[in-house]
C-alpha cells in the first residue's frame, strides 16, 4: 500500500481510527523505518518533498520530525538534513511503549504529567524570554483565534495552532533538554487535545493562552503567577476530559 492510498484509507475511516495530520506523518516515517526502507544513517526526504508525498502541509511534517528527534529516532543536523539514528529501532520500541501507556492513562494522570512541564517551562520562559519569543507566542494566539471561531471548525488546524503556542513557550525556556522532554509529552497527548477541542474545550483556549502570555510577558520570575497560569490551563484540560469521559460512559449505558 502506497502512502497516498494509506492516507486516504485512514481519512475515510477504513483504518482503525481517523488519524490527525501529525499522526499520519509519524506513522509514515515509523513504518518506513520498521520495514527497512529507511535504515540507520539514511537521510529523510526534504520536508517539502515528504509533505507533497503525503498530500499535507509542511507543518505536521515539521512537528513529526521534532517528536521523533525528541524520542531519539531521528537526528536533525542543521544545514545538512534529518537522518535516522543508529538506535532508531530501540527508540521506536520505547516510543511505542510510551504511546501504549498514554492511551491507557486517565485524565488525572495526564493532567499531572503536563502540569509538571507546563509549570517549569512557563517559569523559565518568564525569566528568559526575548521579544522574538513573545512575538512568536502572539502570532500563535492570533493564528488560533479565527480558527476557534470558524464554522465548521478544522480541528486538525486548531490542534496544530494550540501545540505551536505551547512549543513557543518551551523554546523560550532556553533549555534544550526541558524543551525536548516537554515537546515529547505534548505530542503524545495531542490526541487528547483534539478530543478536548471537539467536545467544547476550544471556547476558552484562546483566553487561557492570553493568560499564559501575560504571565511570561510581565517577567514574573517568582513563579507563582506563571504556575497559576499553567494550572488554569491544566485544570481546564482536566475538566474537559472528565466531562468527555462522563458523556462517553452515558452513551455506552444508552
Amino acid at each position: 500500500m502506497d502512502a497516498g492510498t494509506g492516507r486516504q484509507d485512514m481519512m475515510n475511516g477504513r483504518g482503525k481510527k481517523q488519524l490527525s495530520r501529525l499522526e499520519l506523518v509519524l506513522e509514515h516515517i515509523k513504518q518506513r523505518i520498521a520495514d527497512g526502507s529507511l535504515r540507520p544513517g539514511d537521510q529523510l526526504p526534504p520536508e517539502l518533498e515528504l509533505a507533497r508525498e503525503l498530500g499535507l502541509s509542511r507543518t505536521p511534517v515539521r512537528e513529526a520530525v521534532k517528536v521523533l528527534a525528541a524520542a531519539g529516532v531521528l537526528i536533525v543536523k542543521h544545514g545538512h538534513g534529518t537522518f535516522v539514528s543508529a538506535g532508531a529501532q530501540a527508540s521506536l520500541g520505547q516510543l511505542l511503549l510510551f504511546e501504549i501507556y498514554m492511551k491507557d492513562t486517565t485524565p488525572q494522570k495526564l493532567m499531572e504529567v503536563r502540569l509538571l512541564f507546563e509549570r517549569a517551562c512557563a517559569e523559565l520562559a518568564a525569566q528568559r524570554r526575548t521579544e522574538a519569543d513573545l512575538a512568536e507566542m502572539r502570532a500563535c494566539i492570533e493564528r488560533l483565534r479565527p480558527l476557534a471561531g470558524a464554522d465548521p471548525i478544522d480541528f486538525d488546524a486548531t490542534v496544530e495552532a494550540d501545540l505551536a503556542f505551547h512549543r513557543a513557550i518551551y523554546r523560550a525556556a532556553k533549555n534544550e533538554l526541558v524543551e525536548t522532554l516537554a515537546n515529547f509529552v505534548l505530542t503524545m497527548v495531542s490526541g487528547w487535545l483534539r478530543r478536548s477541542h471537539a467536545h467544547g474545550g476550544l471556547a476558552d483556549t484562546v483566553r487561557l493562552h492570553e493568560i499564559m502570555y501575560t504571565m511570561i510577558e510581565t517577567r514574573n520570575s517568582g513563579g507563582a503567577r506563571e504556575a497559576y497560569g499553567a494550572e488554569v490551563n491544566m485544570e481546564h484540560f482536566r475538566r474537559i476530559l472528565e466531562q468527555m469521559g462522563a458523556r462517553e460512559d452515558e452513551a455506552d449505558r444508552g
